[in-house]
């Protein structure tokens, strides 16, 4: 099991900064700070404030969200938000500001979540804590747990899918929701399907010489054609996290079951396979290779994990049955979910960050994604992953 982000720290900031945001949530004082590391696009801190009346602190995750307008972080928020008003709760969940300041210019609604305050202008928002592990943690340190990890990730998934389906565009419009094809979220994939992506890469003089190019452009058809279904109406859609990576994810160490997704950054209205394609992605790959079972004489170095992803499918499909169209196009739907993850990396670390001085591991971590749409393009792969679709919905 390999974690799907390098650890690369963000800037910290003072306990005074983080009073001055946080005081848009709270009259109570700090007693604690901690920063989290991990995230590539933002800073988050482990806050414990003096609230409670028996003089316990109350603790709460401070994400700091680099790279997003405030419009774009109320967007986040607003649907996370819409989970828990239709009961969902295995989720951090966004807590409301005491006041408002600012009329956001889309809703025309105060920001009810995002704070203003970061002195550098950056958007802030304050998530209430869960107690957990990184799932990627668990199962790399207790693999026995590793099936239960994996049936919690998926029924979790499920429900949040289950409960929010149907959301149409008109909906997300009125209640200020993100919506995939506008406002981003879904790994940014709109931005593969109106080339906005292709066009920076081409715009480097470097990057438009880099063999990652031709790779880039083959898969770049396909996930056009596939995620034209969405558009056509043919795939459900609803609410998705829209990173379910294992280390965006919290499990119980001791009994492996969910915790609670974290890291609401690409949450958004958007198509419900995407999700599930891309924790598929995310979790049930694994750097072992074992001849015996997948019977490829060592060809690839990234490889699904069959009894993982069984466990996935299996809690998944026990709250939410899979239509015939999105068992069809799963695979691909894991391969387009990859291409996404896998050209963030090439971008970020080899455009956007290029004159820094960037670790040659984040340079070249695209590679490893790469490896992974490669290894489900064998046939036997996607003819393994489609038999055990298909002895799933007989259940």
């Amino acid at each position: 099991m390999t974690s799907a982000k390098l650890l690369i720290s963000s800037s910290s900031h003072t306990n005074e900064q983080l009073s001055t945001i946080l005081s848009d949530y709270a009259n109570s004082p700090i007693r604690s700070s901690k920063q989290l590391f991990g995230g590539y696009s933002g800073g988050s801190y482990l806050i414990e404030l003096d609230t409670a009346p028996d003089g316990t602190a109350s603790r709460y995750v401070l994400k700091v969200s680099n790279g997003y307008t405030y419009d774009n972080a109320e967007f986040m928020c607003r649907t996370a938000s819409y989970l828990q008003s239709v009961g969902y709760r295995d989720c951090c969940l966004p807590i409301p500001k005491m006041t408002t300041e600012k009329q956001s210019p889309h809703t025309k609604d105060p920001y009810v979540y995002v704070s203003q305050r970061e002195p550098s202008g950056i958007p802030a928002f304050l998530l209430n804590y869960v107690q957990g592990e990184q799932a990627d943690k668990i199962m790399r340190d207790r693999p026995e747990l590793a099936p239960n990890v994996m049936r919690g990730i998926g029924g979790g998934l499920g429900r949040m899918h289950a409960s929010s389906a149907g959301i149409d565009r008109a909906t997300a419009n009125a209640l200020g929701l993100r919506w995939y094809e506008t406002d981003g979220g879904c790994c940014d994939v709109e931005d593969h399907v109106r080339d906005t992506i292709l066009n920076k890469i081409m715009s480097d003089s470097d990057a438009r010489e880099h063999e990652f190019l031709s790779f880039y452009q083959r898969e770049l058809t396909s996930l056009k054609r596939e995620m034209q279904l969405g558009k056509d109406c043919q795939l459900a859609i609803g609410i998705t996290h829209g990173d379910p990576f294992a280390d965006n994810i919290l499990s119980n160490p001791e009994s492996g079951e969910l915790s609670a997704f974290i890291d609401i950054e690409d949450v958004c209205v958007g198509p419900l396979l995407f999700d599930l394609a891309c924790c598929a992605i995310g979790c049930c790959f694994t750097g072992k290779y074992d001849r015996d079972i997948h019977g490829h004489g060592g060809k690839y170095k990234q490889v699904i994990d069959f009894s993982l992803l069984s466990a996935l499918l299996d809690g998944y499909c026990t709250e939410r049955k899979l239509p015939t169209v999105e068992v069809e196009h799963l695979v691909a739907y894991m391969r387009l979910a990859l291409l996404c993850n896998c050209c963030w990396r090439f971008v970020k670390f080899n455009i956007t960050m290029k004159e820094k001085d960037i670790p040659q591991a984040a340079k070249s971590s695209y590679l490893e994604l790469q490896q992974r749409i490669e290894y489900l393009q064998d046939y036997k792969v996607e003819a393994g992953i489609q038999r055990l679709l298909k002895d799933l919905q007989k259940v």
